[in-house]
């Protein structure tokens, strides 16, 4: 009994007097704006061509100030939230836990390409697309959980993840990626 107390009177006095994985703090970000910006990644089909223009001249000219790097930034966060083009989402909903029959709620119908519910607590998968005007969150079921999220402004994407083995992980049968193969054909 004596033994763990002792050794648990140890740990505590090296904590409190920083032995163990004790960090200063300091003022210096992890990640430096060079960092960031190397990290960024914009798809160029997804950036109108007058933004692309922009960002690439500004990108060819050398940075004078912190105002014109503000600038830049500025310009990166204005091509990744490219409202000009709709946002189409593919959401996979695990109802195990919800009432029967639960949905989603708060997007309009005419917004949804596909929806399937399999049974009556099974999963929920939908397709739907955002207006130009922003984005749709839908209401989800309640104690429902979130197994797929993925949002693209190509729908291409979509299908490439439908054809994929991490989607049948989640869906065997074979008649829903068909359905939803279709769906994406037409909004190309």
């Amino acid at each position: 009994m004596k033994r763990p107390f002792v050794l648990f009177l140890i740990f505590i006095i090296r904590i409190t007097s920083g032995g163990i994985a004790a960090q200063e703090a300091d003022d210096v970000p992890y990640l430096s704006d060079e960092d960031i910006a190397a990290i960024e990644m914009i798809l160029p089909e997804d950036i109108p061509e007058e933004i692309q223009e922009v960002v690439n001249e500004s990108r060819s000219e050398p940075e004078t100030g912190r105002q014109e790097q503000e600038v830049r930034i500025e310009q990166n966060e204005m091509s990744r939230l490219n409202a000009s083009l709709p946002i189409y989402h593919l959401l996979i909903v695990d109802r195990r836990r919800c009432p029967a029959y639960a949905d989603i709620g708060g997007i309009r119908n005419s917004l949804v390409l596909y929806k399937f519910k399999h049974n009556a607590n099974g999963y929920l998968i939908v397709v739907y697309r955002s207006p130009t005007d922003g984005p749709v969150f839908p209401r989800l079921p309640v104690n429902s959980r979130i197994l797929v999220d993925l949002a693209t402004a190509r729908p291409k994407t979509l299908s490439e993840y439908i054809d994929s083995s991490a989607f049948r992980v989640f869906v065997s049968n074979r008649a829903i990626p068909a359905e939803i193969q279709s769906v994406l054909e037409a909004e190309q």
